[in-house]
């Protein structure tokens, strides 16, 4: 969460779970109070914007992922103040203010891009379309009398999206060359030399995987993020109809349900299972019929509730066996917890001899020469790297000082709680 205050108004951008501390979190769920989520560091602690509530004038998210916005239905009713955010988001945010069960009375005010939306007499709120891994992704823009704060977390350059548009380079551009006062960037990935790869590139692999796995009869399992509707299109589309599919896991109806009402994705040949007796109940089906299936379920990261690791210690009536294959459309986000889980995975399927196919993936996050770019077309007069640990965050420095920008002169790496003043 990151808050700019002008003139005695304020704007707070996103509202996020630390992810890591949500994991550690023992028994967490949408219920547990706002008070121990912020002790126990899984929601940012905004002591000094309650206390001066009063200043807030609006709360805008970026995208619908969870460490930016899951921490709304737990916070943003302590502010009277809009919550804006793109059509996908919005209904995210709807869905986990429902979960929560908390009254949350602010104003939705739903902006598309390329709209500039003026909220007070000091502030503007304009969102740029960019491509990540999750739909209606937006670049945050506020304009006010003191320039112009560019707000980018998260974005990555797809020059060949499966679904939406492109980044909008043409305005921004343009606002580069109108003047941006400060750019608050993305560091997810700065550690990883020259440019992502694309969507259609991903989705080439999994149609020669599938093409190569079809020809036998072994059940086949796919895992991805369940928020990233554009990766289970792709999978849709490759399957082409030749299995029947089956989406698992809670996660995944969660997400997939506002993609289908945006007309993003077509479910209407796919069974979908969340609730555990219809998950049961579908995976006894597709136990007779074990070739006939494609089987899209959660756990790509090796969380211990998903069905993936249910499915690795035999909790299913249907149960993987020798030769079946297991594709992970993903990565591993690089945390130890993560990393662990992952590992824990990867050994049990190992075990019960099942063929593994990993990392058919393309990361939501621009590499080092997509940050670049971003800098070039922007051309910031201050540059803040954020959202990643020192390390990253002294990558991402290193990078503009490439670009000529000064440490503690132009360019600042801030740490949770500090405050800079321009």
């Amino acid at each position: 969460m990151t808050a700019l205050e002008i003139r005695d108004e304020i704007i707070i951008l996103d509202m996020g779970y630390d992810m890591e501390e949500l994991i550690d979190m023992e028994n967490p769920s949408e219920s547990s109070p706002t008070k121990m989520m912020i002790q126990s560091g899984v929601i940012p602690n905004d002591k000094i914007l309650y206390q001066q509530r009063e200043k807030v004038k609006g709360i805008v998210i970026g995208h619908g992922h969870l460490d930016h916005v899951g921490a709304v239905a737990k916070m943003a009713g302590s502010y009277s103040c809009p919550i804006f955010a793109s059509p996908y988001t919005m209904k995210i945010i709807e869905e986990e203010i429902r979960q929560d069960n908390k009254e949350v009375n602010n104003e939705r005010i739903v902006l598309e891009p390329g709209t500039i939306h003026n909220l007070t007499s000091n502030i503007a709120i304009e969102f740029v379309k960019v491509t990540h891994s999750i739909p209606d992704s937006m670049l945050t823009v506020l304009h006010t009398p003191e320039g112009r704060m560019v707000y980018g977390l998260d974005f990555r350059i797809d020059r060949k999206p499966v679904l939406g548009g492109r980044v909008d380079f043409d305005r921004l551009k343009q606002l580069g060359n109108e003047g941006i006062k400060v750019l608050v960037a993305d560091s997810t990935r700065v550690g990883d030399r020259g440019t992502s790869s694309t969507e259609s590139a991903v989705k080439e692999q999994l149609s020669n995987l599938f093409d190569q796995l079809y020809k036998g009869r072994s059940a086949i399992v796919v895992t991805t993020f369940s928020s990233h509707i554009e990766r289970l299109k792709s999978i849709l589309d490759v399957n082409a109809g030749r299995r029947k599919v089956a989406l698992v896991g809670r996660s995944l109806k969660e997400y997939t349900k506002p993609a289908v009402e945006l007309g993003y994705l077509n479910l209407r040949d796919v069974k979908t299972a969340s609730f555990r007796d219809e998950v049961d109940d579908l995976f006894e089906k597709i136990s007779e019929n074990r070739d006939e299936w494609l089987i899209v379920c959660t756990g790509n990261q090796g969380e211990e509730r998903s069905v993936l690791k249910k499915l690795s210690k035999d909790s299913y009536p249907f149960q993987l066996q020798a030769e079946d294959h297991v594709i992970f459309s993903s990565s591993t986000i690089p945390t130890l917890i993560n990393k662990a889980e992952r590992y824990k995975l990867e050994r049990d399927l190992k075990k019960k001899n099942v063929t593994l196919h990993l990392d058919i993936h393309a990361s939501g996050h621009g590499h080092r020469e997509d940050l670049r770019l971003l800098i070039e077309a922007l051309k910031p007069e201050i540059m803040i790297p954020a959202h990643g640990d020192i390390h990253k965050l002294a990558e991402h420095a290193t990078l503009a000082q490439e670009e000529g920008y000064s440490l503690n002169e132009n360019l600042f790496i801030c740490e949770n709680g500090s405050v800079l003043e321009i």
